[in-house]
């Protein structure tokens, strides 16, 4: 008898296709751990290079802050030496005629006389135009403004009642002509509903919830108003949107934001006011006088008799002539006293080109160029400006101006100097430098600081120290309608290099033009 067995080929073909499909799992589960793997790897390392270069960023634009005060001290000690040889304003000697006092010698003396710009704070100088200062593949930008170009917010809560009055009128003319004529125009109605809500809040009743901050500024006698800490307190109001706040540029246009126009440090308390003149408002008010305290303000430096009085901090409200802007400089003043026609002439003086001084500069350079290379990083044009408020007669629409009451009201509100600055720095790393494509990261950081004439030396003081920022400032732009023609001119002048950097400097208005403009200007390289 014959026993009959399975087929053992049979059985190796099932264990077979068993086998292929643990295999065929393993293999998935493998790939899948191995590219997990592979991920996470590649993330780990791109979140260290990430923090790595944001590192890097923060340590350049921290090195070009110290570099950026001492370049202000530079201007300073500059200005110090031309108040020595008589010019008035820092380094003046009290009670000293005209160039006495000064240690220098004659023939120092006459040499600081022949350079005006050392007089004052204008675009001539060193720091005035945003500069790129490269690391490798990163490059950090610096621009210098001078808060003294802005209106001082503090003046709407002067206890005295007719100047607080008239600066609140100046802050809602400003705000009504800052986008004047554009889609983002803030009606003069809605401007005084801000003024409202920004008086409102200085002057707020003290809470439990919000209880007032013990600061050197706060007067006892008026416990209820509250001191700006921080411009950025303007987007805790309802009005006072992010858009509106910071810079904007749409379509070749640059729409200027309340932090470019408006400031809290040139002057570090509200404006005290005539002594005299709040006792006579007080009395006809039937109010008793209050408690005279302890504290004096200090005048400023080089400051004295009834000045000293109104601007106790720094320049104060004043502003400074050679750089606000059109904006600031309308918002002054009553367009039934002072026409748009003065404003736009002084404006338009300043953007003059001063052909005899670029013209000693382009020699100056093109002999630089022999001695040290061929590279010619383009000539910056030197325009016109005022070296004291006295020389707005310059302005031939100014000096027809017939009331002379006119003009001194003009000349009062102004002046030439600045000594609060706002240090911006933008560290920029590009990923790919196509003008069709360009793909970058950009860190923003900002610092104020005030400048303080302390002798031979000088001294800037920190009121902000270094801190992050994530709004757009750009370098206002006076004659937009004249822009292009500008950018034409100056980038025929310059090479290669120096056309893409000052296309890929974040504070001018070249980096945010459309790609096809800024093509025709600098080509893809």
């Amino acid at each position: 008898m014959i026993r009959q067995t399975s087929d053992p080929t049979a059985t190796n073909e099932q264990e077979r296709g068993v086998a292929l499909v643990m295999a065929l799992i393993f293999s998935i589960l493998l790939y899948i751990l191995v590219a997990e793997l592979v991920v996470s790897s590649r993330m780990v390392r791109a979140t260290g290079e990430n923090d790595a270069l944001l590192a890097r960023m923060r340590t350049q634009m921290q090195y070009q802050l110290a570099e950026a005060e001492e370049k202000l001290l530079a201007d300073l000690i500059g200005q110090v030496a031309a108040g020595e040889t008589g010019a008035p304003g820092f380094g003046e000697v009290p009670g000293a005629a005209p160039g006495e006092g000064s240690p220098m010698g004659e023939g120092e003396g006459e040499e600081a006389e022949e350079d005006p710009t050392s007089k004052c704070d204008s675009s001539r100088d060193s720091w005035y135009e945003p500069v790129g200062h490269p690391d490798n593949d990163l490059t950090t930008y610096v621009w210098l403004e001078d808060e003294n170009r802005k209106f001082n917010l503090l003046a709407v809560w002067s206890p005295d009642e007719e100047f607080a009055t008239l600066s609140r009128e100046r802050l809602a003319r400003l705000i009504d002509v800052l986008r004047e004529d554009t889609e983002y125009d803030v009606g003069s109605s809605d401007a005084a509903v801000i003024v409202s809500e920004i008086v409102d809040w200085g002057t707020r009743p003290s809470t439990d919830q919000m209880p007032v901050p013990e600061l050197k500024t706060l007067d006892e006698n008026n416990r209820d108003f509250h001191v700006m800490l921080h411009l950025d307190e303007l987007m805790l109001l309802p009005t006072v949107s992010q858009d509106l706040f910071f810079d904007k540029v749409i379509d070749k246009r640059h729409y200027p934001g309340l932090e470019s126009v408006l400031t809290i440090w040139t002057s570090l308390r509200p404006d005290p006011g005539d002594p005299e003149k709040l006792a006579r408002q007080r009395a006809a008010r039937g109010e008793p006088a209050p408690a005279e305290s302890s504290e004096q303000p200090e005048p400023p430096p080089g400051a004295g008799g009834e000045e000293a009085i109104q601007q106790p901090e720094g320049l104060g409200i004043k502003i400074n002539v050679n750089t606000a802007s059109h904006a600031v400089l309308r918002a002054l003043f009553d367009p039934n006293r002072v026409s748009d026609r003065v404003i736009d002439a002084i404006v338009r003086y300043r953007n003059e080109l001063d052909e005899e001084a670029t013209e000693d500069e382009r020699s100056e350079t093109e002999t630089e160029t022999a001695e040290f290379g061929d590279m010619m990083l383009g000539n910056q044009p030197l325009y016109k400006f005022f070296e004291t408020v006295e020389d707005l007669e310059s302005v031939e629409e100014f000096a027809q101006i017939p009331d002379d009451e006119v003009k001194n009201e003009i000349m009062m509100a102004l002046t030439t100097k600045s000594d609060v600055f706002s240090i911006h720095m933008a560290s920029l790393f590009k990923r790919n430098e196509s003008e069709q494509h360009r793909v970058y990261l950009v860190r923003r950081a900002r610092s104020i600081v005030m400048r303080m004439d302390e002798g031979d030396e000088g001294k800037v003081v920190p009121l902000i120290p270094f801190e992050e920022r994530i709004g757009l400032r750009v370098k206002p732009v006076d004659l937009q309608e004249e822009l292009l023609l500008d950018f034409t001119v100056q980038y025929m002048e310059m090479d290669q290099f120096s056309q893409q950097e000052r296309a890929w400097n974040p504070f001018l208005i070249d980096f945010y033009m459309p790609p096809e403009v800024r093509q025709e200007f600098v080509g893809d390289h």
